[in-house]
């Protein structure tokens, strides 16, 4: 039987940091003991991707899995300045999420959705924790300084159809990519991921998703497939959701997501 989509958005976390999250209960009973928590990517890519990945979760929770998405401390809902961010504390935060949607949903195990940063984070948090069952990594950030060097030539490039302003956006204490401030001490924690020598995952299922046609992840799908996961690769040929449109729209890449649902039902229903 199907409910209706029931969507409770709460804030979680310690002391003064809290962190906004909104929990979507599954529609369906399906036996399942497996929830889901979406982690975001962060800045422009957040705001572009928003609706997909809300899309994401409703599409999962329809299919019977409860599904948490939250924000990071100092982003979007959740408490702190964006110059407060930091990797160290973001890692902290996906750890936080997982206790909260285990709690919730009474589950046993939790798999983990990232898209760019927060692939890489889902990937860390993966070979730091042995309570992590699942992995889908879309479009995971590989290397830190390549990311943040691809941040840089695209505040370029849309810096080019604006007028021109006194300064360049930037400070001793921070860089501005379209409009989102990326302090120094960030910058570096970015700069210094690099997934290939993370460490492996403890997941029993990964999922790899590539639609960045330039996007170098072959390194990385054998380094994933050399360890004792069950890895499956899918490169798709559709948009980038993370990227801004010309017109500003927030497409849904409706295939993609689909076959996220696919793979989750497959696996854990």
């Amino acid at each position: 039987m199907r409910l209706p989509e029931r969507i409770t958005p709460f804030y979680f976390g310690e002391g003064q940091k809290h962190l906004f999250g909104c929990y979507h209960e599954p529609t369906r009973v399906t036996g399942s003991d497996c929830a889901f928590v979406i982690c975001q990517p962060i800045g422009h890519e957040y705001i572009a991707s928003h609706r997909a990945l809300r899309q994401l979760a409703s599409r999962l929770s329809d299919a019977g899995f409860p599904v948490l998405r939250f924000d990071y401390y100092g982003c979007g809902d959740s408490a702190g300045e964006a110059e407060e961010a930091g990797i160290s504390r973001w890692l902290a935060d996906v750890s936080a999420a997982i206790v909260q949607v285990k709690h919730r949903s009474r589950s046993s195990r939790v798999c983990l959705i990232g898209l760019r940063l927060g692939a890489a984070l889902s990937m860390i948090t993966g070979a730091a924790r042995d309570d992590i069952d699942g992995l889908v990594l879309w479009d995971p950030v590989l290397a830190g300084k390549r990311y943040v060097e691809e941040l840089r030539s695209l505040q370029k490039q849309m810096l080019r159809f604006r007028p021109k302003q006194k300064g360049s956006g930037n400070s001793d204490d921070y860089i501005d990519i379209l409009g989102f401030p990326i302090s120094r001490d960030l910058q570096a924690g970015i700069e210094n991921i690099n997934l290939l020598a993370t460490g492996t995952p403890s997941a029993n299922h990964i999922l790899l998703i590539k639609t960045d046609a330039a996007g170098n992840t072959e390194r990385f799908r054998d380094y994933l497939a050399a360890t004792d996961t069950h890895l499956e690769y899918r490169q798709l040929d559709t948009f980038q959701v993370y990227l801004p449109t010309i017109d500003g729209s927030l497409p849904v890449p409706s295939q993609l997501l689909q076959s996220i649902v696919a793979w989750a039902r497959k696996n854990y229903s």
